[in-house]
């Protein structure tokens, strides 16, 4: 039968942040713990007060998730963060994954992430640096967005661009004068554009623009 451990709380000291339970375990072991006043205040135990492995540990989880909220506000107030990078932020201070993905969701909850006013605002960026569908989308996806509210996204707000415009526009003013299609160099270029994001018929498209544009038809 597993033996029942309780805890003493040896002294209370108030700090700045909170309170500290100074707890020694019938173990031996010691520990402090940092809880907020509010949640001092909620547990009322005092000084020389008994509790058992349950109330134990129903405080260290609360404290935790007080400390991770308390990690997580100071992070998204040094800067925009979607849940990817909130979590990720999180574990490099120590804490669990599984408290850092309930945290990011937490904040998300709360409206402290909007993660699709981020990608609209993230999409615009792209667009002013003339990315095609496919970059953006996986660029999105790689930041840890979900592929489906990126494709929602760029399915209703993205509709209506010009993808092959703005590929012509890499091309005059990365490509030109124009290569022959069975040069080198046109398969350098064709290779670019793709790496930009852009479909194949999105470059034919464009290499139209230019050449209507030029009277070469």
């Amino acid at each position: 039968m597993e033996k029942e451990i309780y805890y003493t709380v040896e002294k209370i000291k108030k700090t700045p942040a909170g309170r500290v339970y100074c707890i020694k375990s019938t173990m031996g072991t010691n520990f402090e713990m940092l809880v907020s006043n509010e949640q001092y205040e909620r547990f009322d135990i005092e000084e020389g007060e008994m509790i058992d492995d349950k109330r134990f540990l129903a405080i260290r989880e609360e404290m935790l998730f007080d400390n991770a909220r308390r990690a997580a506000f100071s992070i998204l107030s040094c800067g925009e963060n979607n849940k990817k990078s909130l979590i990720m932020k999180l574990q490099a201070k120590g804490f669990s994954y599984e408290l850092c993905k309930n945290m990011a969701i937490y904040m998300e909850h709360r409206g402290y992430i909007d993660e699709k006013k981020q990608i609209g605002l993230l999409c615009d960026g792209y667009l002013k640096k003339k990315y095609g569908k496919i970059k953006i989308i996986n660029e999105l996806v790689t930041k840890g967005y979900l592929r489906e509210d990126v494709m929602e996204y760029v399915q209703k707000e993205l509709s209506k661009i010009d993808f092959a415009s703005n590929c012509a526009y890499i091309i005059e003013n990365k490509f030109m004068p124009l290569p022959s299609v069975s040069s080198e160099d046109f398969k350098k270029m064709m290779g670019a554009l793709m790496r930009y994001g852009y479909s194949f018929g999105e470059i034919k498209g464009a290499l139209t623009i230019i050449t209507r544009g030029s009277g070469n038809e």
